[in-house]
């Protein structure tokens, strides 16, 4: 039961870590979606055009803060060992939703002015395929960093699955030290027992050579009485004659 119950809690904190990873990554592509959209988008956008961006970009706010709250759900059910780096991680991701929201209110306040200044910028700069470029490093960059993240849990969580996979079967090893010196015992025991087994049983064969001794004098006195009693009838009968 204790090993049902150990291998129970190894495969829940595995499975809230995973969860927690999944968030995470969907997390991560929206907040690339939500800077594209302020940093890059909404400066060059105007019209209806820019009114579906800010729309869109709220709602994925929106979403994002729905996985912020599924991941301080994960956070709370996590080990004690894990939950300090994960509350951590999602105290940096609410600091960004909350820069999110002061961005886009900055940037839909700014009207077709900011739009045209982001405008003069990016040409200035080279247009939006600089601003494009250095998006897609970043977001490369969280990528990869997101991905490091991920391989040093599972390999900590590999780690702490074989530290207790070690301690279980150092469990059952001296537990079967234990078994061990039990059947020892029991054969010993065992031993003994046929020791008084072989000593009755002599005693009863010499209680049974005794009995037939007992029966053989008895079988001698009779005829020796029967012998006796015949003589004197006889010596009566011939004394009378």
């Amino acid at each position: 039961d204790y090993k049902k119950l150990v291998v129970a809690g190894l495969e829940k904190d595995t499975m809230s870590s995973e969860q927690f990873e999944h968030y995470e990554y969907e997390f991560d592509n929206i907040t690339k979606s939500i800077t594209r959209k302020i940093n890059t988008q909404l400066p060059n956008y105007t019209g209806e055009q820019r009114k579906a961006t800010i729309r869109q970009a709220e709602k994925e706010i929106e979403r994002a803060e729905d996985l912020l709250a599924d991941m301080q759900q994960e956070t709370r059910s996590a080990p004690p060992s894990y939950r300090t780096k994960m509350t951590a991680r999602l105290r940096g991701y609410q600091a960004d939703v909350e820069k999110f929201k002061r961005d886009l209110q900055a940037v839909a306040a700014g009207g077709g002015a900011g739009a045209r200044n982001a405008a003069d910028r990016d040409a200035l700069f080279g247009g939006g395929a600089y601003a494009d470029q250095s998006l897609d490093q970043r977001s490369r960059l969280l990528d990869n960093d997101a991905t490091l993240n991920r391989t040093n849990d599972r390999i900590s969580n590999a780690q702490r699955i074989g530290e207790e996979s070690e301690a279980i079967g150092a469990g059952v090893l001296s537990e079967l030290g234990t078994q061990r010196e039990t059947i020892i015992r029991v054969g010993g025991r065992v031993s003994n027992v046929d020791g008084n087994l072989g000593k009755s049983r002599r005693i009863l064969n010499a209680m049974g050579r005794r009995i037939m001794t007992n029966h053989l004098i008895m079988v001698l006195i009779i005829i020796v009485l029967m012998a006796i009693l015949g003589l004197v009838i006889y010596l009566k009968h011939f004394h009378k004659s």
